[in-house]
């Protein structure tokens, strides 16, 4: 499970940096769609299938709560570069935002939350959180359209 989520890490971060270095607009604006889309579907299964897992169990419950300081900058970031056109000067500097914000989140959860939390709960359960966890991703990205 853990692994799947680092997984989906990369490559999210892969479309950030293309992200910033582009410099045509419609491909700009493709990649946000794409990484918007990808950010929130991961961070809704996350938080509607892993953390609440964690959180349950008393030696797990402050990694649910750092994550969720986490998802909050998240999701403050992803709600600025909605506000802004992907032509405005402002763009580039929310999107680096993001992308510091991204980088710090996957690098708390790989480096300690997630091998703590693969410690805790053991490869069984980690492993049968995967398909609810997937299932909850897939239907939030279905929101998207």
């Amino acid at each position: 499970m853990f692994i799947r989520l680092a997984q989906q890490h990369r490559a999210a971060d892969a479309l950030l940096s293309r992200a910033l270095h582009t410099e045509e607009l419609r491909v700009r604006q493709e990649l946000w769609a794409e990484l918007r889309k990808q950010l929130i579907s991961h961070e809704q299964g996350e938080l509607l299938e892993v953390y609440p897992l964690l959180e349950a169990d008393e030696t797990l419950r402050d990694i649910a709560r750092r994550h969720a300081e986490h998802a909050n900058d998240l999701e403050d970031a992803i709600g600025k570069l909605d506000t802004l056109d992907a032509r405005s000067s402002s763009w580039r500097p929310a999107l680096e935002r993001l992308v510091a914000i991204v980088k710090e989140h996957v690098a708390l959860e790989e480096q300690e939350l997630f091998p703590r939390a693969q410690q805790a709960i053991g490869d069984e359960v980690a492993k049968q959180l995967e398909q609810p966890y997937l299932r909850a991703q897939e239907l939030a990205a279905q929101s998207f359209g």
